[in-house]
């Protein structure tokens, strides 16, 4: 079982608004709430390949509950502590000027060192039973700096790999604790190492993790590992949204390793996966139909270092 751990769930609203103006009144066309957060977008997208998952999070109020509910109706487990404070809606702007996928993300609750007991205490017993560790997102507000170190060091103590998706002093922190793979972004990369080149980042990144993913938009993917570089590209015609591109590529990216794929065949699968979540309204989801047309037609060059 893959484990995805999501400390920060979300209602994902999708907005359509005709032509959305700053400072005045808008009136949405449509609207739409899909769960959400990142962990929560990648467990959608490893079930939808096929593998069983479990997700891990806080829940907080009539929102969480709803967020739990759909991924339950989906066929994913959901483990964690229950809190006051509600879950965070998240807000995205569809639209025909340049406001389009302006996103609006909600803080999320706070929660105490009790409930974080709490959720350790469920994720050291499911590590009993998981094959792989993703871990994603933002954290919960709280007093006493809790992020996903303790999360990797307990997983690497049990040889369990923990791939980690984050950005900030929070993937700075991860780093740190050496995690097996770590997906980022060129924007994340280039605010901690400085650099928009995908050699000068690997070469950093290689005394960090074993197999590292970057991705550049619709410049595509860069997948790193065992002194290897690929590169991978599925392009589609037409894009409804980008949001949660990343964390389907994510899930391509743990799947492949459930399943000891090499590393051309990784490549593959994860750019195939953050493409076809560009084809449906629902955000960060996508339907393997799609993955399997992407991936036939998906270039793939191998880079010499």
């Amino acid at each position: 079982m893959i484990l995805c751990v999501c400390p920060n769930p979300a209602i994902d609203t999708f907005i359509l608004v005709d032509d959305f103006a700053g400072g005045k009144v808008n009136r949405a066309t449509k609207e739409l709430s899909f769960p959400g957060g990142k962990g929560i977008h990648v467990a959608l997208g490893v079930k939808e390949l096929g593998e069983d998952v479990a997700i891990l999070a806080f829940w907080g109020g009539p929102t969480g509950a709803w967020v739990k509910m759909q991924c339950e109706a989906r066929g994913i487990t959901c483990y964690g502590p229950e809190v006051n404070d509600w879950t965070r809606t998240c807000l995205t702007i569809k639209t025909k000027n340049n406001f389009n996928e302006t996103e609006i993300l909600g803080p999320g609750p706070h929660i105490n060192r009790s409930e974080y007991s709490s959720f350790l205490i469920q994720y050291l017993h499911l590590l009993d039973k998981v094959d792989l560790v993703s871990m994603s997102g933002s954290w919960p507000k709280n007093s006493f700096g809790a992020d996903y170190s303790e999360l990797i060091e307990k997983a690497t103590l049990l040889n369990i790999k923990s791939y980690i998706d984050c950005s900030g002093q929070g993937l700075v922190s991860a780093l740190e604790k050496r995690p097996y793979g770590v997906h980022i972004n060129h924007h994340e990369a280039y605010d901690i190492y400085r650099s928009n080149n995908s050699e000068e980042i690997f070469a950093k990144m290689n005394t960090q993790c074993k197999i590292a993913a970057l991705t550049y938009g619709g410049k595509g993917l860069y997948l790193y590992g065992d002194g290897k570089m690929v590169h991978a590209l599925s392009k589609v015609d037409h894009v409804i949204s980008t949001v949660g591109c990343g964390d389907s590529l994510m899930a391509g990216l743990l799947v492949a390793r459930k399943r000891n794929y090499n590393l051309l065949e990784t490549a593959k699968l994860a750019a195939a996966t953050g493409a076809a979540n560009c084809m449906r309204e629902e955000l960060g989801m996508f339907y393997s139909s799609d993955v399997e047309q992407l991936q036939d037609c998906c270039k793939i060059e191998v880079i010499t270092i």
